[in-house]
């Protein structure tokens, strides 16, 4: 691909601090907006997927300083293992990345883009902590994983699953969930960011616009998370993903 002109880097800009923001709140959901936007903007899906993980990265940590206030009420045995699964979903991750189809791929994100959004619509877990029953943990372990991978291949927008499964059925209120996610999304997107730091598939001046804006936006989302909640954010998210989706599978471009 050749350079991108000056307005769609500004678009860039803007979209990736307004997504920053959002997801910095909700726990995740931004790259379903990014990740098809770098698409539009002419980068193949696994440029975007693969520059993406930076912005991603740096979403989470803008999120986490944002939201450090509460890092203290986690509970480090159900944090733990979450991580450890992530780094190794992302050691998985980067092979699969490497050989995405561009068609397949604009096709099958526009897919999984419609299904979530019922899920996000119907969402009522999360108000308070629970202790998960021997089959949720096994189901919740099983879904996580998937989750993950999911998350590591397509974009950081399916983070939202992810916080989902630990809301319904690993028993952590959207709080614990939010962080939870971010610190397993830390250690996903810097094991699969190694893994494809010398393909060739970084559009790495894209950065240059991208890390700044998710930076700050993540910061600025955390600590909004911390004092108002989620749900405005996640029924704005949800008309973004249908608009995303709707582009993706019938295959517009900017």
């Amino acid at each position: 691909m050749g350079c991108m002109e000056w307005w769609q880097l500004a678009v860039l800009a803007a979209a990736a601090m307004v997504m920053a923001i959002f997801s910095g709140i909700a726990g995740g959901g931004g790259g379903f907006v990014m990740t098809p936007l770098l698409i539009f903007c002419g980068l193949s899906p696994a440029q975007a997927v693969s520059t993406g993980k930076f912005s991603g990265l740096a979403v989470t940590l803008g999120a986490l300083s944002g939201m450090r206030s509460i890092h203290g009420s986690l509970s480090k045995r159900r944090v733990t293992p979450v991580m450890v699964l992530a780094f190794v979903v992302g050691l998985l991750a980067p092979f699969v990345i490497r050989s995405l189809d561009s068609e397949v791929y604009r096709v099958t994100l526009g897919i999984i883009l419609l299904f979530m959004i019922p899920v996000l619509w119907v969402k009522k877990v999360g108000q308070r902590a629970y202790t998960p029953k021997g089959w949720q943990k096994y189901v919740g372990t099983g879904l996580l994983t998937v989750a993950l991978f999911l998350q590591g291949i397509f974009s950081g927008g399916l983070g939202t699953l992810v916080t989902v499964v630990l809301m319904s059925l690993l028993g952590m209120t959207a709080t614990e969930a939010n962080v939870t996610k971010r610190w397993s999304q830390l250690i996903l997107n810097v094991t699969i960011i190694i893994g494809v730091l010398f393909s060739g598939l970084i559009v790495w001046y894209i950065l240059l616009v991208l890390v700044p804006a998710t930076l700050v936006g993540g910061f600025v989302g955390g600590k909004i998370a911390v004092k108002k909640g989620n749900k405005f954010v996640l029924d704005t998210m949800i008309i973004l993903m249908l608009i995303s989706a709707i582009f993706l599978i019938c295959g517009f471009n900017l």
